[in-house]
């Protein structure tokens, strides 16, 4: 029998990620949205509905979460409001992907499809991998970060928690991204990056 979830967040990501869950491969059913935003699926034809919203949030003992929101602020904000009100958060791989050895995943990390994590590697809470992007052996990804897709980390590469990688990025091994940093699409990453900044380019340079 599937798993019970709700996906947190009803905008584009929540919607692409009710896709990967609803597949036939996966051990997880889809049964509603969490959303403040009650409008937000006006326009689009989906058939579960919000079924909540995150601020009068009630947990439902057979129904556990599933972490849609990409924005690493916004995302820390209503994982932590979720837990306090006694939420469950679910770890999603999509069948498609690759996990190898000793590779550690948190609380409500979610990956995407077609996604490949080689070796000793640990996710912490709430990292988000979207499709196609890749992680050498010997990282590690803080918690509440979110790599958008097809990009590639090297191995050794150190990401802080709440960070924001943008989609094509390129970051050598050995590189240390800190804490809350942004990383623009397609930047190719070759020192290291300070905490609070946003970089962009190739070199990728503070902007």
């Amino acid at each position: 029998m599937k798993k019970k979830v709700y996906i947190v967040g009803s905008g584009g990501l929540g919607r692409e990620l009710y896709s990967w869950l609803a597949c036939p491969e996966s051990e997880y059913d889809p049964v509603g949205f969490v959303s403040d935003d009650l409008s937000s699926l006006d326009d689009f034809d989906y058939p579960i509905s919000i079924v909540q919203t995150i601020e009068n949030f009630q947990p439902v003992d057979s129904v556990s979460l599933i972490m849609g929101i990409m924005n690493p602020k916004g995302k820390q904000k209503v994982f932590e409001q979720l837990l306090l009100k006694g939420a469950s958060f679910s770890t999603f791989v999509h069948p498609s992907s690759i996990i190898g050895h000793n590779v550690k995943l948190g609380t409500g990390v979610v990956i995407c499809p077609m996604c490949i994590l080689t070796c000793d590697i640990t996710l912490e809470d709430g990292v988000f991998f979207n499709t196609s992007s890749t992680m050498g052996h010997d990282g590690r990804v803080g918690k509440y970060s979110s790599i958008n897709g097809k990009v590639e980390i090297g191995g050794g590469a150190d990401i802080g928690s709440s960070v924001l990688v943008g989609s094509r990025a390129l970051v050598l091994p050995q590189r240390k991204i800190s804490d809350s940093a942004v990383i623009g699409a397609g930047s190719v990453v070759v020192g290291h990056v300070k905490s609070d900044i946003t970089v962009f380019g190739n070199p990728a340079r503070k902007i």
